[in-house]
């Protein structure tokens, strides 16, 4: 039987110093924390020694000690089958893989003739023999995404790795013990590590401020980190340790060197995005896609159309609750220029007070903004219409520049260098894009910031200092501020944020989310070319957005807004979500954490329901940690 049902999975793993009877017990309690990763299969393997037991289920494994435990749950992608079971060993080397790996079949056919030989079809004993023949330069040669576990009995060896762009995740903690333990989400970690969990208070604080970036390898969650995105380590399995971190790709090395065509780089671009969309459309269930009614989710849409497969589509939007807030016209624009089979669904604040324990149980993390929820809403959707694997444009934005703090930075560049005329030339240019003057503009985005003061969060209380690594982030070596800007939004900033939320989303409603415009073919490209391909002549997205004029309708193609999962957060807070607002604002246990004064935080909230000011987003935030705090028992 053929077997390929490799995709997204739950990995659950301890190390300790020494062998123990609870090892089995902690592990079935990370296994138990997430069968929404893995719904169609699982696998458990220990070691005490040189002694390797594996069983279907840990129920079935024999009582005794283990020194190392390592479990698997398994979404099933392609035909089920035997080859396929995780953990998978081959001559005491054992695999836990939760991802995709796309150019497998390649890999394959050269390992073959190594002498390497297969039982099944699938990816994951690929991944196996590619450890075995190349150990950890393996990893080079994987295009996809993934979170890797070997257990190298022999070698007395364990490896750790994650995708280039942190696509799937891995956290980790050393617990009391000195056991080493490693998780998919953090939930798993929390229910291993025997303890109460405590807030990490440097993050809490910049959360509170309304700051996320650098984010850099911590979580919320007091020693709880995740392990870096294009990371291997290495470590004795009989001498557990936190992770040192081995880059073995970096996009630093990818700048814009030379001079390239414009024609010439969209069509490069169109090749490159294309192949990414064929490649993770590939599985043996149902597939679709999220259209939003932005060019990036559209264009993916529309070359997956173009090349003959018209992938079922699901949006979110309020068509007249909330229309301030609503694409749903440019989806219909773009189902009807295709022929698309659409599900769209809404999203209010009954929703949101029904489901807002379960949405931060799935993030793990307090959202700085509703957006998130929207997510969930619409994974659930596909989830409703049978969708297993979904294609998601997230990532475009931050890869090719389509924020407008990005046309914002280039003029500032500009300005810098004493090109006034062409920074006049390109804020004109922007101006007719968005139907503003350009005098309005300079003044929105260089002279309002000087004068306009900011309302101060007096009843935020300061933490200790944040970790000194925050000083180690670094912004490339490419020299245009633009790109430097986007390599920071992709090392340090918003991408990693969208893919933790995109994984936990979607995982829980057992759904694996794919994005090909985090496909490093694209992404190197993209970062070699020069700022003007990207933002100029009053665009953003330049290349993409001309990219997408082949496959998108006029009508989304040419619209100047970006609004993403736009969702109406400041009129439900105000209005239904107030009585929730004030019953987080009124726990004792978030009152008493150290980290508000809570009577200034009242009267911050009591003037924002009276309208003495509109920061409904500070308002969201101290709901957010509230109700966070109290789903996980977070100590301050």
């Amino acid at each position: 039987m053929s077997a390929k049902a490799e995709a997204m999975c739950g990995i659950s793993l301890i190390v300790q110093p020494s062998a123990s009877t609870g090892l089995v017990q902690r592990l079935g309690a990370m296994h138990n924390a997430i069968p929404h990763r893995g719904p169609d299969g699982e696998g458990v393997m220990t070691q005490n020694a040189r002694t390797v037991m594996h069983a279907d289920r840990i129920d079935d494994l024999p009582s005794g000690p283990a020194q190392l435990g390592l479990a698997f749950r398994r979404l099933a992608i392609r035909d089920l089958g035997e080859a396929a079971s995780q953990p998978m060993g081959a001559g005491d080397v054992w695999l836990a893989f939760n991802g995709e790996i796309y150019n497998f079949e390649m890999l394959r056919t050269q390992l073959t003739g190594l002498g390497h030989e297969f039982r099944g079809s699938g990816d994951s004993e690929v991944v196996l023999a590619a450890y075995r023949e190349w150990g950890s330069a393996c990893f080079t040669r994987f295009e996809g995404m993934w979170a890797i576990v070997v257990v190298d009995v022999p070698a007395n060896r364990l490896i750790l790795s994650r995708d280039r762009f942190g696509i799937k995740p891995l956290f980790w903690t050393i617990d009391r013990h000195g056991a080493l333990i490693v998780g998919s989400e953090v939930k798993q970690i929390l229910v291993a590590r025997e303890e109460a969990p405590r807030a990490n208070r440097p993050l809490v604080e910049m959360f509170l401020r309304g700051q996320r970036y650098p984010f850099v390898e911590e979580t919320f969650f007091d020693g709880i980190y995740a392990l870096p995105p294009a990371s291997w380590c290495a470590m004795p399995i009989d001498a557990p340790a936190a992770p040192e971190p081995i880059p073995y790709w970096r996009l630093s090395d990818f700048c814009a060197t030379q001079t390239v065509d414009h024609s010439d780089a969209v069509a490069e671009a169109e090749t490159l995005l294309a192949r990414a969309v064929e490649t993770h459309r590939q599985a043996d269930v149902r597939v679709g896609a999220l259209l939003s009614g932005g060019i990036d989710s559209s264009t993916i849409v529309g070359l997956a159309a173009g090349a003959g497969h018209k992938l079922p589509t699901y949006s979110l939007g309020y068509r007249e609750a909330a229309p301030e807030a609503c694409e749903l016209q440019f989806v219909d624009a773009m189902v009807a220029h295709h022929g698309l089979e659409n599900h769209e669904i809404g999203f209010d604040a009954a929703w949101i007070a029904d489901n807002v324990d379960t949405v931060l149980g799935a993030l793990e993390e307090p959202p700085l903004a509703m957006p998130a929820f929207a997510q969930y809403r619409v994974f659930q959707l596909c989830r409703r219409h049978g969708a297993t694997v979904v294609l998601d444009g997230q990532g475009a934005d931050e890869i090719f520049g389509g924020y407008h703090y990005h046309q914002r930075i280039v003029v500032r560049d500009l300005l810098k260098r004493g090109r006034f005329g062409a920074a006049l030339r390109e804020l004109r240019a922007i101006g007719r894009a968005d139907h503003r003057s350009a005098i309005g503009l300079f003044t929105d985005w260089f002279v309002k910031p000087y004068l306009r003061r900011p309302r101060p969060l007096s009843w935020i209380v300061a933490a200790p200092p944040a970790p000194a690594r925050f000083a180690e982030v670094e912004r490339g070596r490419d020299p245009s501020a633009l790109n430097q800007q986007l390599y920071f939004d992709v090392r340090w900033a918003n991408a990693k944020i969208i893919l933790g939320y995109a994984d936990r989303n979607a995982m829980a409603h057992s759904v694996e989310a794919r994005v090909p415009y985090f496909d490093r073919a694209l992404v190197e490209f993209a970062f070699g070319l020069p700022a003007d391909h990207k933002v100029s002549r009053g665009n953003r997205k330049r290349v993409l957005r001309d990219v997408a004029r082949r496959h998108v309708p006029p009508m989304i193609t040419e619209r100047p807004d970006r609004m993403g999962f736009g969702t109406p957060d400041a009129a439900m807070l105000a209005g239904p979500l107030r009585p929730l607002v004030r019953d987080a604002m009124a726990d004792p246990q978030f009152r008493a954490a150290g980290w508000i004064d809570a009577e200034q935080a009242d009267r911050f909230v009591l003037d924002f329901e009276q309208g003495r000011h509109h920061d409904y987003r500070a308002v969201w935030r101290l709901f957010m940690l509230s109700r966070w705090a109290q789903h996980f028992g977070v100590e301050g």
